[in-house]
C-alpha cells in the first residue's frame, strides 16, 4: 500500500511541475517577444521573432539574430549604430514666445507644440504575420538562403498603413540568422513572387 500511495504522490508532483513549467514558459513568451528563437524552429518563426524586435527597437536581440556581414560588425557596434539613429521617445518641443502671448483677458496663449525633424517619435505597429518563403539563390554579398515575406499594420495619429518585407534568412550551423531585409514594392507584387523578386533587385 505504501509503495502504491508513494507512486501516486511522485506522479503528482510531476504533474505539478509541468503545469508550472508550462505557465511560466508562455508567461515568458508573452512578456519577452524578443529572446531569441532556438536552435531547429522554422524559418517563418525566426523571421517573425525578428522583425517583432526590430519593430520593439530592441537592437541587441536584432543585432544578435543577423549575420556579421549584415550588422556590418559586432553586436555592439550594430546596436550603437542602430540606437544613434533611432527617434527619442521624448514629446518634442513647444514653440514659445518670450514675453508669452497674452489673450485680451490677459490669459497666456498656452505654446504650441512643434513636430519634430522626423514626424511623430513612434508608431504603432501590429502583430507581425509571415507569408510567402521560397528559396533564394545567392546574389551579390548575399548568400543563398530561404526568403520569408513578413507583414504588419504601422499605424499613425491620422492614418494606417501595411508594410510588408522580404527577409532573407541563411543557416549557420543549426541556427538562422538574417541577412538582408528589403521592403516588397507593389512592382513585386505584380509578378507573383514578391519576396524572391525584392530579395534579387539589384
Amino acid at each position: 500500500m505504501r509503495r502504491v500511495v508513494t507512486a501516486m504522490a511522485g506522479g503528482a508532483a510531476v504533474l505539478a511541475i509541468a503545469g508550472c513549467s508550462s505557465s511560466e514558459e508562455g508567461t515568458n513568451r508573452s512578456q519577452d517577444i524578443s529572446a531569441l528563437p532556438k536552435a531547429g524552429v522554422s524559418a517563418a518563426a525566426f523571421a517573425r521573432t525578428y522583425q517583432e524586435a526590430v519593430n520593439a527597437q530592441q537592437w541587441q536581440r536584432v543585432c544578435q539574430m543577423r549575420t556579421e556581414r549584415y550588422r556590418h560588425g559586432t553586436i555592439s557596434a550594430c546596436v550603437e549604430d542602430h540606437t544613434d539613429t533611432t527617434p527619442s521617445a521624448t514629446p518634442s518641443p513647444s514653440e514659445s514666445t518670450d514675453p508669452p502671448l497674452r489673450r485680451a483677458d490677459g490669459s497666456i496663449v498656452p505654446p504650441k507644440s512643434t513636430p519634430s525633424e522626423s514626424g511623430p517619435d513612434r508608431a504603432n505597429t501590429g502583430p507581425v504575420k509571415t507569408g510567402q518563403q521560397v528559396a533564394v539563390p545567392a546574389i551579390g554579398e548575399h548568400p543563398a538562403g530561404t526568403g520569408v515575406g513578413v507583414e504588419y499594420t504601422v499605424t499613425w495619429p491620422d492614418s494606417t498603413t501595411t508594410t510588408k518585407k522580404a527577409l532573407r534568412l541563411v543557416k549557420q550551423g543549426d541556427e538562422w540568422l538574417v541577412d538582408q531585409s528589403e521592403e516588397i514594392a507593389a512592382s513585386d507584387e505584380a509578378h507573383g513572387n514578391p519576396v524572391r523578386d525584392a530579395l534579387l533587385r539589384e
